[in-house]
Parts: structure tokens; C-alpha cells; sequence
């Protein structure tokens, strides 16, 4: 065994070490925040408006998480509409979607027991009274 052979070892392992690395990366799923994300981007002042009217709100959107609930209060206003998205953005697979259906007290609760524990965002696209919403919080599920 001389220098030669060991740098010839050194470079081969080298070499198959990348190789390995290689093939392990392209079999890495990679899930984007969103399919149309420049789309959304381009829609990026409306959402500016949107959070920007939220916080003009007297009484905010309060967003809980509560025995695998997650209970939502609106502010009470006349002919709420829109969407609740729960979103994990660690898996695209968990991902749910309600449309806002509240109860006479202005309360929604979206049962999310199906859901496994981890970090998600609650996000909330909803309209009232001819003005547009905008709220997001974040949640762990336990």
C-alpha cells in the first residue's frame, strides 16, 4: 500500500459518495407552498389590502385550536362568505379546505382529528359588507 493507492480509495469513495448523493436528491419530494405560485405573487398588493382591511376590523378573527377542533370566531357582520384553509407545509397530503359556514353566533369549528400532530396555518379568505379579508394564524396540532 502506497500514496497512490490511497488517494485512488480516497477519490473512488469520493466519487461514489456523490453519485449517492445524487440519486438520493432526485428521489426528494419537494412540495412548493402552492402549485401557482407566481400567479399568486402577481395578486400580492390584493392580499396587502386584504390583511390591511382585517386589521381595521373592531373585532378581529380569533383562531383556536381545542380537542382536535379548531374553532373560529368572526366578527359580526352581515353575509360572511369564503374559505378556511388548513395548511401543513410540510405535506401537501394534509392540506384541508372548508367553506366558511358559521352559526348564529358568528362561530365555525372545523374538526381536524384526521389530521396528524405537527405545524399548520389556518389561512381565511373571506368577505363581508362588499370588502375583502384576509386572516392567517398558526396552529400545532397535538
Amino acid at each position: 500500500m502506497n500514496w497512490g493507492h490511497g488517494i485512488a480509495i480516497f477519490f473512488t469513495c469520493f466519487v461514489a459518495f456523490m453519485i449517492f448523493m445524487v440519486v438520493k436528491s432526485f428521489q426528494q419530494n419537494i412540495d412548493l407552498v402552492t402549485e401557482n405560485y407566481y400567479e399568486q405573487e402577481l395578486k400580492f398588493q390584493q392580499q396587502i389590502d386584504k390583511i390591511s382591511n382585517n386589521k381595521q376590523l373592531e373585532t378581529p378573527v380569533a383562531i383556536k385550536y381545542k380537542s382536535n377542533k379548531v374553532l373560529i370566531s368572526f366578527p359580526p357582520l352581515p353575509i360572511i362568505e369564503g374559505n378556511i384553509h388548513i395548511f401543513r407545509p410540510s405535506d401537501s397530503k394534509f392540506d384541508l379546505e372548508k367553506a366558511v359556514d358559521l352559526d348564529e353566533n358568528f362561530h365555525q369549528a372545523v374538526e381536524v382529528d384526521k389530521l396528524p400532530a405537527g405545524f399548520y396555518r389556518v389561512k381565511i379568505n373571506w368577505q363581508a359588507d362588499g370588502k375583502e379579508y384576509y386572516t392567517e394564524e398558526t396552529l400545532n396540532f397535538r
